[in-house]
């Protein structure tokens, strides 16, 4: 055995330990600013190219801090600058504690002082709020400006010969307007009028028209379900359509669509015919002081081929009833209609000549709704609707005591006029026992 040699067994644990190193911060490096010059009052956006730029980077420029520092790359920094002295300035960027610079690299010079020209428009409301623009020279990012004392706001350089600005409040009268550019102004006296505005008028709803979009179809009228076009024209002196609110409501039924024409739903499951009244709400949104205006229309609901089989139905019925006048049995037929005079000669020569004995009205069998269009039967024009219902009668002619039968189907015309439905023109096609004549036209 060799003496002082000492045996360590294999695959033991023992870590070994030592130093930490610490972590590599690199230094930024400043190699270039765009532009290299910009006047005293500061406000000119630079780009600065380098290396090793980070996010919450800082630039001084001058031993000013630049505004709006913007990290764009590792490679690139944007950024505004401060005012200063005029003169030579070294621009300072500083990363994590670390800082490069690169002397004398950008320029503060003075600018000749400003002058205006002209501002335009020339006059404007003692509320403010008038946007204008003055021309001149000289003008500069950062300039500030004042009408008749009164801080102008959104302030904007448009170019050195150009700036745009919104007027604030201040009482009526004649003001100078003054631009100043770093410790530099100008002023052109009693250039700008406030004046107090005229009452501004609200928008005016010329009309308010709610159309079906079936052939012929009344304004103002819908059937159950149906969709209809609501259109609103309107005229603002001041504010295109365009730029105004519409708000639309109804006490039923559902729209659909913005502006001032929208479509809207009429209602189901009502007891008809009905009224639906359609609202729009038209808004001018002035700041401050928004005009608004509102107008309703009336739409007729109605279930049309419901409606004209009952009044079918109801006219046959009160014509079977004998004890009926000829004019309460025709109360239904629209006075415009020939139709309603023929039977009212119908009907009387029937009570002169016939007594009916029974009579069965049943159920319509055929009904549609054609503005304007044609019925089947004789060639009906110039209708709304048509209506089939069979129908039979027993009678017993006065004149001879014979007893007669007429079965067949009773055809009935119907008009929309004056928001509702009417019976127009009736005429019976079936056969009879005998010739009867004036029984139905």
């Amino acid at each position: 055995m060799l003496a002082g040699l000492t045996l360590t067994a294999c695959g033991g644990s023992e870590t070994p330990t030592g130093p930490t190193d610490p972590p590599v911060v690199i230094a930024p490096t400043v190699i270039s600013i765009a532009p290299t010059s910009g006047p005293t009052a500061g406000g000119t956006a630079v780009a600065i190219s380098g290396a090793n730029f980070s996010a919450g980077a800082a630039v001084t420029i001058g031993g000013v801090a630049a505004t709006a520092v913007t990290f764009v790359s590792s490679t690139s920094i944007q950024a505004t600058t401060g005012a200063h002295a005029a003169g030579a300035a070294d621009v300072t960027v500083t990363v994590d504690g670390r800082s490069s610079t690169l002397a004398s690299a950008f320029t503060y010079v003075t600018l000749p002082p400003p002058t205006i020209s002209g501002i335009s428009p020339s006059s404007g409301s003692t509320a403010g709020g008038t946007t204008v623009t003055l021309t001149g020279t000289n003008f500069a990012s950062g300039a500030t400006l004042t009408i008749g004392g009164v801080a102008a706001t959104g302030v904007t350089a448009l170019s050195a010969t150009s700036l745009r600005a919104v007027t604030g409040p201040r009482a009526a009268g004649v003001a100078d307007v003054v631009v100043a550019v770093g410790t530099q102004s100008a002023t052109l006296a009693r250039a700008f009028t406030y004046s107090v505005p005229a009452p501004n008028p609200p928008p005016v709803i010329t009309a308010l028209v709610a159309q079906s979009t079936r052939a012929n179809a009344p304004s103002n009228y819908a059937d159950l379900g149906e969709e209809i076009v609501v259109t609103a024209t309107v005229q603002d002196a001041e504010t295109p359509v365009s730029r105004l609110v519409f708000e639309w409501s109804a006490d039923g039924g559902t729209f659909t669509g913005t502006g001032p024409s929208v479509r809207w739903r009429a209602p189901t499951g009502i007891t008809t015919p009905a009224q639906s009244r359609l609202t729009v709400k038209v808004t001018e949104p002035l700041d401050g002081a928004p005009q608004s205006v509102s107008s309703t229309a009336t739409v007729r609901v109605h279930d049309s081929i419901k409606e004209i089989s009952e009044l079918s139905v109801q006219f046959l019925l009160d014509f079977s009833d004998q004890k009926n006048s000829p004019e309460y049995v025709v109360r239904n037929f629209y006075t415009g209609c020939a139709g309603r005079a023929e039977e009212l000669i119908d009907i009387t020569n029937n009570r002169l000549n016939y007594t009916i004995t029974s009579y069965k009205i049943g159920t319509p069998t055929s009904a549609s709704i054609n503005f304007g269009g044609t019925c089947a039967y004789a060639n009906k024009t110039g209708v709304d609707g048509c209506v089939g219902t069979p129908a039979e009668w027993k009678a017993v002619d006065k004149r001879t005591n014979l007893s007669e039968t007429s079965t067949g189907t009773a055809r009935t015309t119907a008009v929309y006029r004056s928001s509702r439905w009417w019976l127009c023109d009736s005429n019976f096609e079936g056969t009879t026992t005998r010739p009867f004549s004036t029984f139905i036209r």
